[in-house]
C-alpha cells in the first residue's frame, strides 16, 4: 500500500512539474483544452498517443463521424458526453491551432507502432511462445504417467466415459481446486483470489472486445467496468498474500523454480498495478502519462505471459491435466480392465524416484547402461 501511495504521489508531483507554466486565461474557455481529446492528442493538438490534429484536413462531417464512431484505438464519444455543439467548437479550435512538425512528440512516433493490429500481433507472438514452452514442459510432466499405455484399456472401458471423467476432473479438481478446499479452506480462499481474479480479468477482456471494442469510457457501475476492477482487486490481494508467503515460509523454495517464481509474482503485481494506474490516469486526466503507463502495462503483461512456463505457476494448467489423468486411470483400473502397471508409491515425487532409479542402474555396471526404466506416476 505504501508503494502504491508513493507512486501516486510521484505521478501527481511529476504531472505538476510537467505542466510548466499555467494555461493562459484565454484558453480556459476552450472546449478542446477541457475535453478528453487532449489526453491522446496533446495540449497543442500536435499529438501524443494519438496523431496530430491541429489544422485537421478532415471535413466537419468526417470529423464528427470519427468522434461518434471512434477509429482504431480511439474510443467512440456519444452525444451525451460531448454534444454536437461542443464538437463543432473543438473542430473550429483545431482549425485555428498552428501546425508545427517540430512539436510532434516522440510519444506519437512510438504510438504509431502500437496500433490495435500490431499490439494484437505482439500478444499473439508472446502467447505462441508461452504455449510452445508450456507444451514442452507439460509433456515432460505427462510422459511419466505412461498415458499412451492406457489407450488400449480406455478403448475397452469406453471413450465416452473417459471424456466425461476428464472433463469432470478439469472442472472439479482444476477449476474448483476441490483437493485444496478439503485440505485447507483458508489457503483455498487465498489461492482463489489469484485464480479467479486472473480468470475474471481474462473474461472482462473478452467481453470488452465483444461489447466495447473501441474501449470507450464506461459508467463506473457498468458491468464491463465493475468486473475488471473487482477481479483486479482480488488478484492484487492474492499476489500480496503470495509475496507474504515468500517472505515468511522457509519451505517455499521447491529447489527448481524459485527465481522464476519470484519474477512471475512481481510481474503479476506490476501488471495489476499498471491496470489500476491506467484507470487513475484516465480519471485524473494526466495526459502526459497516458503513453508511459500504456507502454508500462503492455510490457509487463507481455513479460508475464512469456515467463509463466518457467515458474511453479505452470501448475495452473499442469496440475488439472495430471489430476484428470489420475482420475481416468483410477476409473479404468477400478472397472477391472487390466492397465498393465501399478501405482507409483510416492505421488508428486517422480523426479526423485527417477534420480534414485538412475543411481541404482549406474551401480549395476556397464551391462545395464542401455536399459531404460519407465515409472508409472500417479500425480
Amino acid at each position: 500500500m505504501r508503494l502504491l501511495l508513493n507512486l501516486l504521489l510521484l505521478l501527481v508531483t511529476a504531472s505538476a512539474f510537467a505542466q510548466g507554466e499555467p494555461i493562459p486565461e484565454a484558453t480556459k474557455t476552450e472546449v478542446y483544452s477541457t475535453s478528453n481529446c487532449l489526453g491522446c492528442h496533446g495540449q497543442s493538438a500536435m499529438g501524443g498517443l494519438g496523431p496530430p490534429i491541429a489544422k485537421t484536413k478532415l471535413t466537419y462531417d468526417q470529423f464528427l463521424l470519427v468522434v461518434r464512431k471512434g477509429k482504431g484505438m480511439m474510443p467512440a464519444t456519444n452525444e451525451t458526453d460531448m454534444p454536437d455543439t461542443e464538437v463543432s467548437k473543438v473542430y473550429a479550435e483545431l482549425q485555428a491551432k498552428p501546425y508545427n512538425p517540430d512539436q510532434i512528440p516522440i510519444a506519437y512516433k512510438v504510438s504509431q507502432a502500437l496500433t490495435t493490429r500490431n499490439v494484437a500481433l505482439m500478444f499473439l507472438a508472446a502467447a505462441l511462445i508461452a504455449f510452445a514452452i508450456g507444451s514442452y514442459r507439460l509433456v515432460k510432466w505427462v510422459r511419466p504417467t505412461s498415458i499412451g499405455r492406457l489407450f488400449p484399456s480406455m478403448a475397452r472401458f469406453g471413450f465416452g466415459k473417459c471424456v466425461w471423467i476428464v472433463v469432470k476432473s478439469l472442472v472439479v479438481d482444476g477449476l474448483f481446486v476441490s483437493s485444496l478446499w478439503k485440505a485447507n479452506k483458508h489457503r483455498w480462499f487465498m489461492h482463489g483470489l489469484m485464480l479467479y481474479g486472473f480468470l475474471g480479468l481474462l473474461l472482462a477482456d473478452v467481453l470488452m472486445s465483444i461489447y466495447n471494442p473501441t474501449r470507450g469510457d464506461l459508467p463506473l457501475l457498468s458491468p464491463l467496468k465493475v468486473l475488471p476492477v473487482v477481479s483486479g482487486g482480488m488478484l492484487l490481494l492474492g499476489v500480496m498474500y503470495v509475496m507474504y508467503r515468500y517472505r515468511s515460509d522457509k519451505f517455499i523454495d521447491n529447489g527448481l523454480t524459485l527465481s522464476g517464481d519470484f519474477l512471475f509474482v512481481n510481474l503479476m503485481f506490476h501488471s495489476v498495478l499498471a491496470g489500476f494506474l491506467t484507470l487513475m490516469v484516465a480519471r485524473l486526466n494526466l495526459s502526459e502519462w497516458v503513453m508511459t503507463v500504456y507502454i508500462y502495462h503492455l510490457t509487463v503483461v507481455m513479460l508475464l505471459i512469456i515467463t509463466a512456463p518457467f515458474s511453479r505457476f505452470q501448475h495452473a494448467w499442469v496440475v488439472p491435466i495430471l489430476a484428470s489423468i489420475t482420475r481416468l486411470t483410477e476409473a479404468v483400473s477400478a472397472s477391472g480392465v487390466n492397465i498393465g502397471f501399478e501405482r507409483e508409491p510416492s505421488p508428486g515425487r517422480h523426479h526423485k524416484s527417477l534420480a534414485i532409479v538412475d543411481s541404482v542402474m549406474e551401480s549395476l555396471g556397464p551391462d545395464y547402461e542401455d536399459k531404460k526404466v519407465v515409472l508409472r506416476y500417479f500425480p
